[in-house]
């Protein structure tokens, strides 16, 4: 369709134009989920991940959990239980020592004749296999390893009476049980013994 103010004569271009329903670059505009698509997106996976974090949640809440259904009653049984199991450690006697085992004392604390004071010490209290011997690297903390657990009570025994809490199992050292020691006998609090 020619415009009947164009001043030229309809050509071959005019035809095609007549034939095609619009005219220029125009586009149809999107629907509303094509433009918004990513917001969309983030917010389903923020749902998703809000129900599937109250489930958990809410599943763990179930695991025989009654303070839920009593809450005075809790406290009380804590304390219940806590008596018992007090009650229990102080029945456990004090592991005995076997004297006779092999006892190797490590110099970790870089004090001259650190090994040599505990090897007399422990000497003097019955022990009757102490060998010396010095770290390579010092140490902040006493410990106390045995190899076979054969020699687990021994160990916690002496780990008891030099303060190194807990005695560990270790191949480290040759020695059945080793004192890595890092103060005088007479310098931790709970050394005395």
């Amino acid at each position: 369709m020619a415009d009947s103010q164009y001043p030229y004569p309809p050509d071959r271009f005019d035809d095609e134009a007549d034939a095609v329903s619009f005219h220029g670059a125009h586009r149809a505009e999107l629907p509303f989920w094509r433009e918004n698509l990513l917001y969309i997106i983030i917010i389903g996976a923020a749902a998703v991940l809000l129900v599937v974090l109250l489930f958990f949640i809410g599943g763990m809440g179930g695991n025989g959990d009654d303070r839920a259904e009593d809450p005075t009653s809790a406290a009380e049984q804590s304390e219940e239980e806590a008596a018992e199991e007090t009650e229990a450690e102080e029945e456990e006697p004090a592991p005995e020592p076997d004297l006779s085992t092999p006892v190797l004392v490590v110099n970790a604390g870089g004090v001259n004749g650190l090994a040599g004071a505990w090897q007399e010490a422990l000497d003097g209290e019955g022990w009757e296999n102490v060998d010396v011997a010095t770290a390579d690297n010092p140490q902040q903390e006493p410990v106390v390893f045995y190899r076979d657990e054969a020699d687990a009570d021994t160990a916690q025994a002496l780990a008891e009476r030099v303060g190194a809490g807990e005695a560990r199992q270790s191949d480290e050292y040759d020695a059945r049980v080793t004192l890595v020691a890092v103060d005088m006998p007479d310098e931790g609090g709970e050394d005395e013994g």
